[in-house]
């Protein structure tokens, strides 16, 4: 049945015009769509490798998507999330943008407020979630780490966005929290592709690359 509604765009109505969405990949009946990548890109913290091309990054970013939402249909009936799951992937979302006004001003911009911004991140918190409980405890940030990335990525995106530059101690938890998950991503390949081998996923945006 959901083969006669996946099509390639979607039309959308919204105060008297035409938004034409893009499906970017389907896992199961669940859809990510070109505007599910944008949103994902000016919210969440993510880091672009200097040598990546906007379209390499464009398809990392669905990669994480599709992880967030495997994960997330595979584990969601097992959790019971707490304001603290939430405020946990809200914290460096905020820290990103300098102050919550400001984050508040860019949900505007996607015509989301406050319940949207928690539905979208919903699956995130899931994710982040399950694995912290499986990786994430049991690895170690050397500070010299910490300071390494608060220098060559921290600051330059903070000068790059315009925005204050908080000191190395105030950053620490954060900076370490980040290392955290991106090695606990590391760790964690085989087991998100083994969940993925659960789902019937289609990669729209990365077909049509090649």
């Amino acid at each position: 049945m959901f083969s006669k509604i996946l099509i390639s765009l979607l039309v959308l109505l919204q105060a008297n015009t035409i938004l034409i969405d893009k499906i970017a990949a389907v896992v199961d009946d669940e859809i990510i769509t070109l505007t599910d990548i944008d949103k994902a890109i000016q919210v969440y913290p993510l880091e672009q490798a200097g040598a990546e091309s906007g379209e390499s990054f464009y398809i990392e970013v669905l990669h994480r998507l599709i992880a967030h939402k495997t994960v997330y249909l595979e584990y969601k009936d097992e959790l019971k999330l707490t304001e603290e799951d939430y405020a946990a992937v809200q914290r460096p979302i905020i820290e990103k943008f300098g102050s919550l006004e400001k984050l508040l001003a860019l949900l505007k911009r996607f015509d989301m407020d406050w319940a949207d911004f928690k539905d979208f991140i919903k699956e995130k918190v899931v994710y982040e979630k399950v694995l912290k409980e499986k990786f994430l405890d049991e690895i170690k940030i050397d500070y010299r780490e910490i300071e390494t990335f608060y220098n060559r990525e921290y600051v330059p995106r903070q000068q790059g966005l315009n925005l204050k530059v908080k000191n190395l101690v105030e950053m620490a938890p954060l900076i370490e929290k980040e290392l955290k998950e991106n090695r606990a991503e590391e760790k964690s390949f085989g087991w998100l592709q083994e969940i993925e081998t659960s789902y019937h996923i289609i990669n729209k945006l990365q077909k049509e690359s090649k």
